[in-house]
């Protein structure tokens, strides 16, 4: 696998640490399906593994540079690659990268200090980060980013290249378990219903009657596409069998329609400015914090609505979520977006989360177990620290080792 356009290319024939830093040095490794067993920056004592490679690297007052590569694989697929895009690298290090179009910053969540800052950010009233400090409360839910998750969808930027011949879809999770309802079947199926009832309601079919707002009824059209063409739209598990081998025409179509609805944002944009979309999403989340724990409760008292053979308490998620509409509504127009009218407001809201849904059919992320066990994420510091890394002596800063031999670092 070829490196990223900002890591190291390990496979020259030249020492590849002649001139190098620690950031291109971190997601280099990863960025050819190595893992980090050791990584201790402190102490300049490296040792990664995977994919079939090996890689030592002690720094001063010793210089060791010990590489075992890998011989073609040009006819399997490791596990353990990842969609080739320089700003996957930021994942590696709890970085989420923010989508350029809708000129969205880079978010930190690789530890929970950085899910509170962040959540702080977006809410500054605190009310969303007191409600994740409360579920994930030892005796509760201590690893888990119930509605925060969603975060990733909304706000990430498109990792599949453009018209992409590639069937990766694999990516390194940000922070734990942050698959949420927008990844999962249940989230898209009662997504679909909710939707079909929204557009026959009342206001939409009794006289005197509203237009249904023109983007909505696209939603609809283009998720029903999906829904027809492709099996794995909805079907979550063979989705998720498929993180190295998605349908390219899948994947191309998922995008086009996350294009889309990008497209929109930035017309919108064009007369409200970026800060719009911001809103929306931060107000989403503010409200999204609340499902997990109000689902069970509805479940508990028996209140649970259609789930259709489904998880209970993620299709009760996404009923919560059209039920939290008002109240993100309502907190965009204590904004002061008070000139746009409830309808197109809805209208937003719905195409947010149908190009979330599109997202995450163009990637899969490790879960978080598998994640939180090996490989930790890397620290955020690391990814922008350009500390120089360089041998005095290129030679003997180049050791292959022999196959066979294969000691770890203490």
């Amino acid at each position: 696998m070829p490196a990223a356009n900002t890591a190291v290319n390990f496979t020259e024939k030249k020492a590849p640490f002649s001139a190098t830093n620690l950031g291109e040095l971190a997601a280099g490794v990863l960025r050819h399906g190595m893992t980090w067993t050791i990584f201790r920056p402190e102490e300049g004592v490296f040792f990664a593994q995977g994919n079939g490679h090996t890689l030592r690297l002690k720094l001063p007052p010793v210089y060791t540079f010990e590489y075992i590569p890998q011989p073609s694989i040009k006819n399997s697929v490791s596990d353990s690659l990842y969609v080739e895009n320089p700003m996957v690298d930021k994942l590696f290090f709890g970085i989420l990268p923010g989508d350029p179009q809708l000129e969205l910053p880079d978010y930190d969540m690789g530890t929970i200090a950085d899910v509170y800052r962040t959540m702080y950010r977006l809410d500054p009233s605190g009310i969303a980060v007191k409600k994740i400090r409360n579920y994930r409360h030892p005796s509760f839910a201590p690893t888990s980013l119930f509605g925060f998750s969603d975060i990733i969808a909304l706000a990430g930027a498109m990792l599949r290249g453009y018209k992409s011949a590639s069937t990766l879809t694999r990516l390194p999770i940000p922070a734990e378990h942050t698959t949420g309802l927008l990844s999962h079947t249940e989230g898209f199926v009662i997504f679909r219903h909710r939707l079909d009832d929204f557009i026959v309601s009342p206001q939409y079919t009794v006289s005197p009657a509203r237009p249904v707002p023109a983007m909505v009824l696209a939603v609809r059209d283009m998720y029903y596409e999906m829904m027809d063409s492709f099996p794995e739209w909805e079907d979550e598990v063979l989705a998720n069998k498929q993180i190295n081998n998605r349908a390219v025409g899948f994947l191309n179509r998922s995008l086009e329609h996350w294009v889309t609805c990008t497209e929109y944002f930035k017309r919108v944009h064009a007369t409200t400015g970026p800060a719009f979309y911001r809103d929306l999403m931060a107000s989403h989340l503010k409200n999204a914090v609340n499902w997990w724990h109000q689902a069970w409760t509805r479940i508990r008292r028996d209140q649970e609505r259609e789930h259709f053979g489904l998880r209970n308490y993620l299709a009760e998620g996404m009923h919560l979520y059209w039920d939290y509409l008002d109240n993100v509504i309502e907190d965009m127009e204590s904004k002061g977006w008070m000139e746009i009218s409830r309808e197109n407001l809805t209208e937003a809201w719905v195409v947010m989360i149908f190009r979330g849904f599109c997202w995450w059919r163009c990637h899969w992320m490790m879960e978080g177990d598998e994640m939180c066990e090996a490989p930790p994420r890397l620290p955020k510091e690391c990814y922008k620290d350009h500390s120089p890394i360089q041998s005095p002596d290129v030679e003997s800063g180049f050791v292959v080792i022999p196959s066979g031999e294969d000691e770890t670092i203490s």
